[in-house]
C-alpha cells in the first residue's frame, strides 16, 4: 500500500485512484525510452515518437501530485482519528523505514542501470529549459524514492500547521477557496522557476520549491478529508474539469509546439494553464472514480499493492528499456511489453510476498 494509504481512509473511490495513479506512473516511466526530447534518461529507444513527449507531459503533472494529494488526505485521517503518537509512528513505519531499507539497493541499481544504457545508446545533451534529472553528488541517490523523503518533510509541517491552525481557528472555506491553495503555491513554484513542470530531485539537500509544489497538493489532500462534501463536487463536475484541463492543455502545446529556446522562459499564461491543468485534471480523475468506483477484488489488489509497486518497479522498466533499445521492433510493442511485464512482476512478487507474510502469522 502507499505510503498514507491507512486503513481508515480506504473507501472503493480512493482504492480506484490509488491504483489507477498508480499504472500512469508506471506507464509514464516506461514511455520516457521513446521521447524524441532529451531529459537524462538512461537510454533512448531507437523508436521515438512525438505523442510520447505529450503522454509522459500529461502523466508527469498529475500523477506524483495525485499521490501527495493521497498522502495529505491519508495522513489527516491517521491524526484525527488516531491521535499525533500514531501519526508519528505513521511517518516512521511506511516512510522512513522502507526509505532507509531501500535507499542504498535502489541507488545502487539504478545508478549500474544508468551505466549500463550508457554503454547501449549515447547520452544526448539536455537543454536547459527541459525538466531533467538532477543527480546528486554522492554515489547513494533518492531515486524514485524521492517521494518518500519528501513525505516525510510535510508531515511535519502539517503537524505543525494542524496545530497552528487549530488554536488560531483558522477556516477555509470549500469550494474554489479549496483549490486556491494548490493553485496558489504551485502556479506561484512555477513562475519563480520560469518552467512549466519541477524536475526530479535526486539529491538529499531537499529543494524548498519542489517541496512548496507538492505540498500545495498534499495540502489540498490534507483539506479535502476534513470536508468530504469537496469529494461529492469533484464527482458532480468530473467531465466539466477535464474540459476545462483539455483547454489549459491546448494553451500549454501551443507554447511547446512554438519551440523556447534554451534559455527562454516560458510565458505567464502558459506556466499559469500548466499549473492549472494538473489541478483540472485531478478534479476531473478523482471526481470520475468517487462517481464510478465499484468494489472489485483487482482494484483493491492493486490498491493493496501499490507501496511495493512503487518502490520495485523503476529497475525493472528501466531493465526492459534498456534490453530493448535497440530492437528492431516497432516502439509501441516494446512499450507496451515493458508495461505488462512490470506489471505481472510486481504483481505477482507483491502476492507470494503478502502471502508468505500471511502464513508466517498464522503459523501455517
Amino acid at each position: 500500500m502507499l505510503p498514507g494509504a491507512d486503513r481508515v481512509a480506504r473507501n472503493d473511490a480512493l482504492d480506484a485512484v490509488r491504483a489507477i495513479a498508480m499504472m500512469f506512473v508506471v506507464a509514464g516511466h516506461a514511455v520516457l525510452s521513446f521521447l524524441v526530447t532529451p531529459i537524462g534518461w538512461a537510454v533512448q529507444d531507437r523508436s521515438q515518437f512525438l505523442g510520447a513527449d505529450l503522454f509522459a507531459w500529461i502523466v508527469r503533472a498529475f500523477a506524483m501530485p495525485t499521490f501527495f494529494w493521497l498522502s495529505g488526505y491519508a495522513g489527516r485521517s491517521v491524526l484525527e482519528s488516531r491521535g499525533a503518537r500514531a501519526y508519528a509512528r505513521h511517518g516512521v513505519t511506511r516512510m522512513l523505514v522502507p526509505l532507509a531499507v531501500a535507499l542504498v539497493p535502489c541507488s545502487l541499481v539504478v545508478g549500474a542501470l544508468w551505466d549500463w544504457g550508457r554503454e547501449v545508446t549515447p547520452r544526448a545533451l539536455v537543454a536547459d529549459n527541459v525538466p531533467k534529472l538532477q543527480s546528486s553528488e554522492l554515489p547513494i541517490m533518492l531515486g524514485h524514492l524521492w517521494y518518500l523523503y519528501y513525505l516525510l518533510g510535510l508531515l511535519l509541517a502539517a503537524w505543525i500547521a494542524a496545530s497552528v491552525a487549530r488554536s488560531l481557528r483558522v477556516r477555509i472555506p470549500g469550494g474554489l477557496g479549496v483549490l486556491a491553495v494548490p493553485a496558489l503555491l504551485t502556479i506561484g513554484v512555477l513562475v519563480e522557476l520560469g518552467a512549466l513542470h519541477t524536475d526530479t530531485p535526486l539529491g538529499f539537500v531537499p529543494d524548498v520549491r519542489i517541496l512548496v509544489f507538492m505540498g500545495g497538493f498534499f495540502a489540498w489532500g490534507w483539506l479535502v478529508r476534513g470536508r468530504p462534501e469537496e469529494l461529492v463536487r469533484y464527482a458532480r463536475f468530473a467531465w466539466h474539469a477535464l474540459v476545462v484541463a483539455l483547454g489549459l492543455l491546448a494553451v500549454v502545446i501551443a507554447t511547446l509546439y512554438r519551440g523556447l529556446d534554451a534559455i527562454e522562459r516560458p510565458p505567464l499564461h502558459a506556466i499559469a494553464a500548466s499549473g492549472l491543468f494538473a489541478i483540472a485534471t485531478m478534479v476531473g480523475f478523482i471526481g470520475l472514480c468517487v462517481r464510478y468506483g465499484r468494489p472489485h477484488p483487482v482494484v483493491r489488489l492493486a490498491s493493496v499493492a501499490s507501496y511495493w509497486f512503487y518502490v520495485a518497479h523503476l529497475p525493472i522498466v528501466v531493465a526492459l528499456q534498456i534490453a530493448l533499445a535497440g530492437v528492431a521492433v516497432p516502439g509501441l510493442f516494446k512499450y507496451v511489453a515493458i508495461v505488462s511485464v512490470t506489471t505481472v512482476v510486481c504483481l505477482g512478487s507483491y502476492v507470494v510476498v503478502a502471502r508468505r507474510r500471511s502464513a508466517a502469522a498464522t503459523g501455517k
